[in-house]
């Protein structure tokens, strides 16, 4: 359990009033919120439960398998070595064998690294996103509950526990603490989105390079990961 979820009962009860508040008497025409509402697509109520559905152990356990599966590819590629290395027979047929058997193994690559353009080397790279995402998720329910925490302790909470309206005044006060929780929100979705751009060019599918066949012939094809 971490502070959003200490947190989430209370701010559920006022996000709950806020988001009633918002629907019954909407907010003043030139509020922030409205930027906010648009660029977020969901009421306060709902950015606390989708950000308290974000598991970031979940992610780091997915991150975790997929290291091991890289592992196990660099494993394999050195069975699929030997394979090649011990065919016996000779020929176009052995040399097209043996041409596709290194192709694959470069492909497959020897080692578990991100920055490696192999597909033991994407599986590093997808769990290493995998947990940037993870760590992302424990940071934004961190960073919401302190905004819920501050919400909490607001005069605007207090106004709209003891008049929440609908009114003028039960308005403003549920746009003043709703900007706030959507604010936090759209910086947080902001950095997911920049955590998944920097990551993007190494999550792409990895063409397999093509194979040339005894006398020159190419055969393009492609491994998606």
């Amino acid at each position: 359990m971490d502070i959003l979820d200490r947190v989430a009962p209370a701010a559920r009860d006022l996000l709950g009033r806020v988001d009633s508040a918002l629907l019954a008497a909407g907010a003043p025409a030139d509020h922030v919120i409205w930027s906010l509402l648009r660029r977020v697509g969901a009421l306060p109520g709902d950015v606390l439960e989708s950000f308290g559905a974000l598991r970031p152990a979940t992610l780091r356990v997915a991150a975790s398998d997929l290291r091991t599966l890289a592992a196990r590819y660099v494993d394999e590629r050195g069975s699929l070595v030997e394979a090649g290395a011990s065919a016996e027979w000779e020929g176009s047929a052995a040399q097209a064998f043996q041409a596709r058997v290194r192709a694959m193994a470069n492909h497959i690559g020897d080692r578990v690294d991100p920055g490696d353009g192999t597909l033991s080397g994407r599986l590093a790279a997808t769990a290493s996103y995998v947990d940037s995402m993870a760590d992302w998720m424990a940071s934004a329910r961190v960073e919401l509950a302190r905004s819920l925490a501050e919400a909490l302790g607001s005069t605007e909470a207090v106004r709209l526990h003891a008049d929440p309206g609908p009114n003028a005044d039960a308005a403003q006060a549920a746009a003043a603490i709703g900007a706030r929780v959507l604010s936090t929100a759209a910086r947080e979705i902001d950095g997911a989105t920049a955590e998944y751009d920097r990551w993007a060019e190494r999550l792409d599918e990895l063409p397999f390079r093509a194979v040339v066949q005894p006398g020159g012939r190419a055969t393009p094809t492609t491994a998606a990961l």
